[in-house]
């Protein structure tokens, strides 16, 4: 399974929207997904582990995958690759 961590900042202008687009991917894939506030702890140990250096960041499977919101189709990509598609209501 996937794991998606997104770094966030409370003074970020772009974070609602990579927030809500991971949010709306967890509709169709099936991935753990967690919010980390760069100023916490162990947002600090990411920022510093990773080199990060802006958010919204987008670490999948322990790696820095994307800075700043992705373009929805680079991201369904990245995921695609890691995470089950959910299965809908008809395949059940």
């Amino acid at each position: 399974m996937a794991n998606v961590t997104l770094l966030v900042s409370k003074t970020c202008s772009a974070c609602p929207s990579a927030k809500t687009m991971w949010k709306g991917m967890k509709v169709k894939y099936s991935f753990t997904y967690r919010e980390i506030d760069i100023s916490s702890e162990p947002g600090q140990e990411l920022a510093e582990r990773h080199s990060i250096r802006a958010v919204p960041a987008t670490i999948i499977n322990g790696r820095l995958t994307f800075i700043g919101v992705p373009p929805r189709e680079s991201a369904e990509k990245a995921i695609k690759a890691k995470a089950k598609p959910k299965k809908t209501d008809e395949e059940e």
